[in-house]
């Protein structure tokens, strides 16, 4: 009986105190390294690089000071920007049909909304302009997660809001936040969380929007292929109708936060100890 009781004991301590460790932690890029997102050996990935750089037509990067700068400034035409999936016949055009075909690193995990994930990323914007073509629903920078079934969101950065394509046509905006220059003209850390079937951006303590995942998988035109990809991630300028100069300082992935729904504190720590007293007090009460 009372290696019955100790069980129920470790177990419910373990309950208690387990906490988020049990997530996986992995460092996409780190700007401290002195290099390149697409240069950058993720420790937890073998020590080999999770994102590879690609523009066909212009798009600059450049390592300095612990950041990286990435520019498509020169004109709307001109998309780059860093993605973990390599892509086939790389496109030497602004209409040629981008097609990711095989991980950068084999190791990359598996997005499962259902377990939960979050994709932190630093990052500043310099400048940017959205007057081309649908300018109105585009950004010179935006960042595109999407899960092993494809469903996902896009978050679209401009200078002075926030907002996620609504649908696969993109040419409306969904949730948006708006008079956020300070934080877009600033170092700000981001993070998107992807729990269930749906999807928050926070930066701090502050919730920016949430809303539900989208599904982009019909959209059509030389980019759309992405769209019908699993587990891919996004973050540069990825439209002929906008542009921009940003500087980005770090990119980092957790998986499965949604495994541990506890925390350790010192309540807990404590009622442990109370359970503990309580049975050693009923043993020897019984033993009397």
């Amino acid at each position: 009986m009372r290696n019955k009781i100790a069980g129920i004991i470790v177990g419910l301590t373990l309950l208690m105190t387990a906490n988020r460790s049990m997530a996986g932690v992995i460092t996409l890029y780190d700007g401290s390294s002195g290099v390149t997102p697409d240069q950058y050996n993720s420790p937890e990935l073998n020590n080999s690089p999770a994102l590879t750089f690609g523009s066909p037509n212009g798009g600059t990067q450049s390592a300095s000071g612990g950041i990286t700068n990435l520019n498509t400034t020169f004109n709307n035409g001109i998309y780059a920007g860093y993605s973990n999936y390599n892509v086939a016949n790389p496109p030497t055009s602004p209409s040629s049909v981008i097609t990711p075909t095989t991980l950068v690193n084999p190791l990359f995990p598996a997005l499962d909304r259902n377990a939960g994930y979050n994709l932190s990323f630093r990052v500043r914007i310099n400048s940017q302009a959205n007057d081309g073509t649908n300018g109105n629903y585009r950004a010179g920078f935006s960042v595109i997660v999407l899960g092993s079934d494809k469903q996902g969101i896009e978050i679209g950065f401009r200078n002075d809001d926030i907002f996620s394509q609504a649908s696969s046509s993109f040419n409306s905006i969904g949730e948006q936040v708006t008079g956020v220059s300070s934080l877009l003209s600033n170092l700000t850390t981001y993070n998107l969380n992807v729990s269930g079937n749906s999807y928050t951006l926070s930066s701090g303590a502050t919730n920016l929007f949430s809303g539900l995942l989208r599904d982009y998988t019909t959209a059509s035109g030389f980019g759309s292929d992405v769209y019908r990809t699993s587990n891919f991630v996004f973050l540069g300028d990825n439209t002929t109708s906008a542009r921009a100069n940003i500087d980005l300082q770090s990119v980092g992935l957790i998986t499965n936060t949604a495994a541990v729904p506890y925390e350790f504190s010192p309540t807990t720590g404590i009622l442990a100890l109370v359970v503990v007293g309580a049975v050693n007090h009923c043993s020897k009460k019984k033993n009397s």
